[in-house]
């Protein structure tokens, strides 16, 4: 495997550098989206996998197999789009992704405290990022980061060139609490495995990443859900949902459940829309839970006992 990855991650390097700022048209994308579906066998099993645990026998295999080719295409689509953004003027970021209000997001900075993004790999959330940069907002995007430098080192050029920056996933959190106490914006994607807590997905225990949660108990930040899905006419729409209750009750480990209860609800109504354009390719339910969780969720399920007579 790490030899493999000697050979593909410079190669995928060499090409990334080479396509940023260049048009490519949709059937060259269309292309490369099914390639990878083609050469991609893990990925496909991965979703496929996923898709049977979220859709159960509702959906047929060839059905399936329909909509993980269309995640590879989403996928193309939004990453030829990344690369290409450089060249975008502020006026075409403004019609590409129409954005019908940011009232929201004023009234959570109002406060003074904060605000953390709460997203998802899910249309083109980098798009999400540069619009709302367009729409005058600066923020920081905690992102996982690659094992080759080089990538990461044009990756987040893109961003910045965006207009936002950064963190490293699990760096330290000094600048993460320092720009949400300077009344900034933090972005977070939690859609992806972890063990920090579990919650529904799809009706299944999911392990989830509590950092939003943990990141609005401490500071008072407010976590607001936005989201940027693609229309049929390859343009998008901004959806941003209302604050998610972020209240504290005393109870720090219940407070922080169910908040990333609420916040994994608002992620998976978004992906039974656009159910193509979500990254079904990441093991999401790769974390099995505790024992004692599935047992607690078994009795919760279970019938009341009848009644002595």
């Amino acid at each position: 495997m790490r030899i493999q990855k000697k050979i593909w991650q410079p190669l995928v390097r060499r090409v990334f550098g080479g396509l940023i700022g260049r048009h490519m048209p949709k059937p060259v994308v269309r292309a490369l989206g099914g390639l990878a579906y083609a050469v991609s066998g893990r990925y496909r099993q991965v979703a496929d996998k996923n898709l049977r645990i979220a859709y159960g026998d509702s959906l047929t295999a060839a059905e399936r197999d329909v909509l993980i080719r269309r995640v590879f295409q989403s996928f193309a689509t939004s990453t030829a789009e990344f690369l290409e953004a450089p060249r975008w003027t502020p006026e075409q970021v403004k019609a590409l992704a129409q954005a019908d209000s940011y009232d929201v997001v004023d009234k959570v900075l109002a406060r003074g405290k904060g605000m953390i993004l709460l997203a998802a790999h899910f249309g083109n959330w980098e798009l999400l990022a540069r619009r709302a940069a367009v729409a005058g907002y600066s923020f920081a995007v905690i992102a996982r980061q690659s094992e080759d430098a080089g990538f990461n080192e044009i990756t987040d050029s893109l961003r910045a060139n965006g207009g936002y920056t950064v963190l490293p996933r699990g760096g330290s959190p000094k600048p993460i609490l320092s720009r949400l106490r300077s009344n900034g914006i933090i972005a977070i994607l939690p859609d992806q495995k972890s063990e920090d807590v579990f919650v529904p997905f799809f009706g299944k225990l999911a392990g989830t990443v509590a950092g939003p949660a943990v990141l609005a108990l401490k500071t008072g930040a407010g976590i607001v859900p936005m989201f940027c899905p693609r229309q049929p006419d390859g343009t998008y729409k901004m959806v941003i949902y209302p604050e998610i209750d972020t209240t504290a009750t005393g109870d720090t480990d219940a407070d922080i459940k169910r908040i990333m209860t609420d916040a994994t609800a608002v992620i998976e109504e978004m992906v039974r829309k656009y159910p193509e354009q979500w990254l079904w390719l990441h093991d999401r339910w790769r974390v099995p839970p505790p024992a004692e969780l599935l047992q607690q969720e078994k009795s919760a399920d279970a019938p009341p006992a009848a009644a002595a007579v």
